[in-house]
């Protein structure tokens, strides 16, 4: 990282009358969902310092098994070494900064396509022509520049912070929570992948999702298939919360369930920054809703389907159509309506609907996160 960058509490605006208590907290102000000195804070403050998912462990099995991501603006990459160790890099060449690899692969040797420099999948210098010139240099300065990985519940998580605290020890209770509603977590692939732009901020897209309180209005089919009347477990976890709701009835308007293909409920949860992992009933399987910052009012939203083989059953192509062509783009046409509210005259500061008895319209979880916003950026 930048150490030369300014720090958050030099280029941040006022938060106004956000307050820490969510009973008695006005939201963010409006311009941080827009600023463009917010948007570049966030990176020094947030996105560089916090752990972001990448792939799922079947992506990478194999020895020379590669996977490239992304931490918002910065390339990284996953490898599982010869010696079957998984290591994380920045993905991109020492010698002049061109990417080293894209998508998935293996690889016993990456190459640099620029001026074909040589490293070991363990992220070792290996060789480049003209290398005798540079001997007071290399290797070790030549080497791939590490990245942190962390396996969570058989998720692979990413940061750039090398001293960041391991995800497991800020979300303990979360991955307890993954196995006991899905006990097949251990057995879930990667399936399929939807991805869609947003015009909105990735906070608003967020907000969005950390509350029910417009779901009856809004998302009438997943209140046929969820029950939240009262019936919401809901549970906070360092840096994760999340909650267990009852499926309501096997016959609604959002995917036709039959009794013998139900080995789970739902549990929706949320990890900071910007992950939304999902269950919903029906067999064992797992959505991971990945909210993607691209600029201060544009947002790349990511579905990842798991499922325990990799064709899905006519039930479960019935669950993926309803995410993709129901119920994301209801949230997508609220949350770009917010975002063009968000520059109204009208409109500086809001406040939370906050009733801890009824979590079905609480927005207490919507503060969670604009708090830990708040915090990053003011350096609190």
């Amino acid at each position: 990282m930048n150490e030369h960058a300014p720090s958050p509490r030099q280029t941040v605006p006022d938060s106004g009358l956000f307050h820490d208590e969510a009973e008695r907290s006005h939201t963010l102000p409006a311009s941080w969902y827009y600023d463009p000195q917010i948007w570049r804070a966030e990176h020094e403050a947030i996105f560089y310092r916090t752990w972001w998912y990448q792939c799922h462990i079947s992506d990478v099995a194999q020895p020379g098994d590669y996977h490239a991501g992304h931490i918002v603006d910065q390339g990284i990459v996953i490898l599982r070494s010869d010696d079957g160790e998984l290591r994380g890099f920045h993905n991109v060449c020492s010698h002049r900064a061109h990417p080293l690899l894209e998508g998935e692969g293996n690889t016993r040797l990456v190459v640099c396509p620029y001026h074909q420099w040589c490293y070991g999948n363990d992220g070792t210098f290996r060789g480049a022509r003209g290398r005798k010139a540079l001997e007071d240099w290399l290797p070790d300065n030549a080497d791939l520049k590490p990245v942190r990985i962390e396996n969570y519940g058989g998720f692979l998580f990413a940061n750039l912070d090398l001293g960041a605290a391991p995800l497991i020890e800020q979300a303990p209770q979360l991955l307890m929570d993954m196995h006991e509603c899905c006990p097949s977590l251990g057995e879930l692939v990667h399936v399929e992948r939807y991805e869609r732009e947003i015009a909105a901020n990735w906070k608003t897209v967020i907000d969005n999702n950390h509350e029910c309180y417009h779901c009856d209005a809004n998302h009438k089919t997943l209140m046929q298939l969820v029950d939240y009347d009262n019936k919401a477990d809901w549970s906070d976890d360092g840096i994760t919360f999340s909650h267990k709701v009852e499926r309501k009835a096997l016959d609604n308007g959002a995917y036709a369930l039959k009794a013998q293909d139900v080995a789970q409920d739902s549990l929706f949860a949320y990890i900071w920054p910007a992950l939304v992992p999902l269950w919903f009933p029906g067999s064992p399987s797992a959505v991971w809703f990945q909210i993607i910052p691209t600029g201060p009012e544009t947002t790349t939203v990511r579905h990842d389907f798991f499922f325990t083989h990799k064709e899905p059953t006519e039930q479960e192509r019935h669950f993926i159509d309803y995410i993709v062509n129901v119920l994301v783009p209801e949230d997508v046409g609220l949350c770009e309506s917010v975002q063009k509210g968000l520059h109204s005259l009208g409109y500086t500061q809001g406040r939370f609907v906050v009733d801890r008895d009824h979590s079905e319209f609480s927005e207490h979880h919507v503060h969670f996160f604009q708090k830990m916003v708040r915090d990053a950026l003011l350096g609190l």
